[in-house]
């Protein structure tokens, strides 16, 4: 199963996936709430969503109890972004609240991890993330939308979004290169910088 694109700026339909995902997660919120048994199924049924359409975003219960947790802790855009107008200042305030969130939350991204990699080695294709990255991302860089050719304004969304921030960059940090946190923040700094000094007008 190949992930599904959640960038607005290049799928349409990226809002009503983003809704049919929330729904399965709270869905999941409320049946583990009620003490049900969660699977994938009973979601989709307390979502109204059909068994096939939630297997394309979850194929097991533990994925889904999992980012359901995860979901309920994250920020909104909104949120994240906050109401500076300068561009730059958005990223950065963006780019820093994804590297936190999975210092906060480490033990259960590396259960959640873990447990999508005993499914891809099970056969089950890989995981379609949330990407709750990228609607921040879209959000901080939006001032600079119109100014810029849609292609080079994916490709900055993009570029973002998987090499400046997240569990996976956190994993880069720590374990492969045993950077402490404040390292790391000092080069997430000079990461993002440099994408937005190659990207922007």
């Amino acid at each position: 199963m190949q992930p599904e694109s959640q960038d607005p700026a290049k799928d349409p339909r990226a809002a009503q996936k983003s809704r049919t995902r929330a729904a399965l997660l709270q869905a999941a919120r409320q049946i583990s709430a009620d003490g049900g048994v969660l699977t994938v199924m009973a979601a989709a049924d307390r979502a109204g969503i059909s068994k096939a359409t939630a297997y394309r975003y979850f194929t097991d219960p533990g994925t889904l109890a999992y980012e359901a947790a995860l979901d309920l802790a994250v920020l909104t855009p909104d949120q994240i972004v906050g109401d500076s107008p300068d561009v730059r200042e958005r990223v950065q305030r963006t780019a820093l609240y994804f590297r936190d969130f999975p210092r906060r939350h480490e033990a259960a991204f590396r259960q959640f991890f873990a447990r999508t990699m005993d499914n891809w080695a099970g056969g089950q294709g890989a995981l379609t993330r949330g990407g709750r990255r990228i609607p921040a991302f879209d959000l901080a860089l939006s001032p600079m939308r119109d100014q810029m050719d849609p292609e080079r304004y994916h490709h900055l969304l993009m570029a973002l979004s998987s090499s400046a921030t997240g569990f996976e960059q956190h994993i880069a940090m720590t374990d492969v290169c045993g950077l402490t946190h404040p390292e790391a923040d000092a080069l997430g700094v000079q990461v993002v910088d440099a994408l937005l000094n190659h990207f922007l007008p």
